[in-house]
């Protein structure tokens, strides 16, 4: 399948869940890729993540595991997810070290 496609089909479900418009931006901002999400640095930022990382989810929630793994949007919600684990982590005061 065509990158262009991918893009298409992947805006196609984040418009089914009526995506805010910054969350589009922002997505758009980073070019839908996983390797872009940045750690989290806020609680505010925190809440944002979260937020798309289940919006993606429901975009995808009717794919198959390897679809969702291949889609963009997967990925991100993916690195999303990983972003925010590390900030709970990070401010929990539970380090083991």
């Amino acid at each position: 399948m065509s990158d262009d496609k991918r893009m298409a089909e992947a805006r196609a479900r984040v418009a089914a869940q009526q995506a805010r418009a910054d969350d589009v931006a922002w997505l758009d901002s980073i070019g839908w890729n996983d390797a872009s999400v940045r750690p989290v640095e806020n609680a505010g930022q925190l809440a944002d993540y979260e937020r798309r990382e289940q919006m993606l989810n429901r975009a995808i929630g009717h794919l198959t595991f390897p679809e969702r793994a291949e889609s963009p949007e997967g990925r991100v919600a993916a690195a999303l997810g990983a972003a925010a684990a590390n900030w709970r982590d990070k401010t929990s005061g539970d380090d083991a070290d």
